[in-house]
């Protein structure tokens, strides 16, 4: 039995064993899996392989601030504030001075990634502003600068340990604001000579990192960020430290020269489609990654989840961050929201916990779907009104299907799609779970689905693109706050994208297409049965929906839909096309 299936089945009969003590079944169930594993027990990647899911926490002299400097409140990720207000050096580090976060409780920041469902944390042990979170030779630090004069990195460790937690630091290695030499620090040293990387790396990173890796016990993780032109050597000498003295370490992609064990992907990214071998997604619980007054956008429990579960179906592991204050506490409505997604967790803990990837390789409209072995966990965030839950493209054989936990669930084939008969009400919030047993490992046929009691979006990522520009675009709304998505823009006159979809019902379909750009352009939208729509509508500087009108299918079954510019300006992009069955 693989290790996956092997945890699936402990957990399983932990559902069976009731609710009653389901945090401590669990944490046994994740002991006792590890444990039969064998020599594979001892295997560095199997916390983040099976995890799935850690808290990130970006914590600093920049939660003082809490994302405003004197009268001025800097509304972008509050960690940067130093950089992007331009706070002169002594000023800044003078900060220090007030930075007293004396309601800090190492345990409750423990207890809270635990009860959030979370397996390991990783905290800032400094970040761009050149602040040590931790006691260091270097003076820049919360043990010598502080009125505070503990270390919280120690005690956070400790705490970690103590409740069966992975743990390690993130530390930035290439930026430094206020040490001369660092990317984006003074560029002359006290003694006006010109400052070198060279001297910063011997003087403050290399020897902090060697802190790091020396006094805190076993860690888990060394999470680098920014390399930027970091030179090779340097990156080097890091990795081989972080080897030498944590073994059991791990090193994300963020070390620089493809030297991680694993990928991280940009921020706040939650990829459309599967992605192969190792790999992350960090994202925050707000908008900001460190506290700022004003930041209240709160990801709720649904949609931690959703993105959690996303996740894990694209085959990756989610870090989540939070972002204490200047007092050392976890802002309430973010702690209250982790725990109630936690609570999911605890009732479906198959869902997530060595869960392997979607056969579909994409998100459903209604949900997602993770796997167990043979076992297909059907997430359904967006219950059918009318009890009908499809999949397009199932190629193995079912050998039953039930509602987790609970009652048998009806299914039927309907040509090259499968219904599966729900109850009325869904049994669960945020997210209900059907447990599809197979015959056999699952396998499904790739094919776009569009379904006929649910919304549908299909992005440009899954579009087949001719005579335009296909390509991944970031951006930011506000500082640091990033958004993704695959457009396609710099269109031809021949420009086209082409979905290739599997229709589940005949029927007229209303379609939004999700663009941007200027003026007013006129697009064109055609199936190969014959159906077409054109229709000039006003373009956004953002990416917004905007209706053309009904389309029809004359059939179910395959089909293409083409959607090519008649009129634009260079400017405008397709990001996706939406479809909704009319009534």
């Amino acid at each position: 039995m693989n290790p996956k299936t092997c945890f699936a089945v402990l957990m399983a009969a932990a559902l069976v064993r009731g609710a009653a003590g389901a945090e401590e079944s669990m944490d046994a169930m994740w002991g006792e899996a590890r444990a039969k594993k064998g020599a594979e027990a001892s295997d560095r990647v199997a916390l983040f392989r099976d995890g799935n899911y850690g808290m990130f926490m970006h914590w600093g002299l920049y939660s003082h601030l809490g994302g405003q400097w004197k009268d001025t409140t800097f509304y972008g990720i509050g960690e940067w504030i130093k950089r992007q207000m331009k706070i002169p050096d002594p000023e800044y580090m003078a900060l220090a001075s007030q930075f007293n976060p004396s309601e800090f409780d190492a345990r409750e920041f423990a207890r809270v990634a635990k009860s959030a469902g979370m397996r390991w944390i990783i905290i800032t042990s400094k970040h761009h502003e050149g602040f040590a979170m931790f006691k260091s030779a270097h003076p820049f630090n919360i043990v010598d600068a502080t009125p505070f004069a503990r270390d919280p990195m120690k005690e956070l460790a400790a705490a970690c340990r103590e409740a069966g937690l992975g743990f390690g630091f993130y530390y930035s290695h290439n930026q430094d604001w206020t040490a001369p030499g660092g990317s984006g620090g003074p560029e002359k040293n006290a003694d006006g000579t010109p400052a070198t990387f060279e001297r910063y790396f011997r003087e403050k990173c290399f020897p902090q990192v060697k802190e790091l890796c020396t006094q805190y016990g076993p860690l888990n993780y060394i999470w680098f960020d920014t390399p930027g032109r970091i030179p090779k050597e340097y990156v080097m000498e890091l990795a081989e430290l972080v080897r030498k003295t944590q073994p059991g370490a791990l090193l994300c992609s963020r070390i620089g020269h493809d030297l991680g064990d694993y990928a991280s992907k940009g921020d706040m990214e939650v990829p459309p489609r599967n992605i192969d071998g190792l790999w992350e997604t960090c994202d925050t619980t707000n908008d900001s990654w460190s506290y700022a007054w004003y930041d209240r956008n709160w990801k709720d429990a649904r949609e931690i989840l959703r993105r959690l579960v996303s996740t894990v179906a694209r085959g990756g592991t989610y870090l989540l961050n939070v972002g204490p204050d200047g007092k050392g506490r976890i802002p309430a409505q973010a702690a209250k929201y982790l725990e109630k997604a936690g609570e999911w967790i605890r009732r479906h803990p198959q869902a997530v916990y060595a869960a392997g990837p979607s056969p579909w390789g994409r998100a459903m409209p209604w949900g997602d779907v993770t796997t167990q072995g043979d076992t297909l966990q059907l997430v359904v965030f967006d219950w059918p009104a009318d009890g009908r839950l499809l999949l397009p493209g199932l190629q193995t054989e079912i050998a039953e299907a039930r509602i987790a936990g609970g009652a048998p669930v009806k299914w039927a084939a309907r040509g090259t799609w499968t219904e599966f008969q729900l109850p009325a009400a869904a049994p669960d919030r945020p997210a209900s779970v059907v447990e599809v047993r197979l015959k056999g490992a699952p396998k499904a046929d790739g094919t776009l689905g569009v379904h006929p009691n649910a919304a549908v979006t299909l992005p440009v990522e899954f579009a087949e693109v001719s005579g335009a520009e296909k390509k991944e675009n970031r951006w930011m709304e506000k500082f640091g706050e990033w958004k993704h998505s695959t457009q396609a823009g710099k269109w031809t006159p021949a420009g086209k994208a082409v979905w290739t979809v599997d229709v589940c019902e005949a029927g007229d379909y209303r379609v939004d297409l999700v663009t941007k750009g200027e003026g007013r352009p006129v697009w064109r939208i055609a199936t190969d049965g014959g159906s077409s729509l054109q229709n000039q509508q006003a373009a956004s500087a953002i990416y917004h929906a905007q209706p053309y009108g009904l389309l029809t299918f004359a059939k179910p079954g395959r089909a293409t839909v083409t959607v090519s510019l008649v009129e634009g300006a260079d400017s405008t992009s397709l990001e996706s096309i939406r479809f909704e069955r009319a009534e």
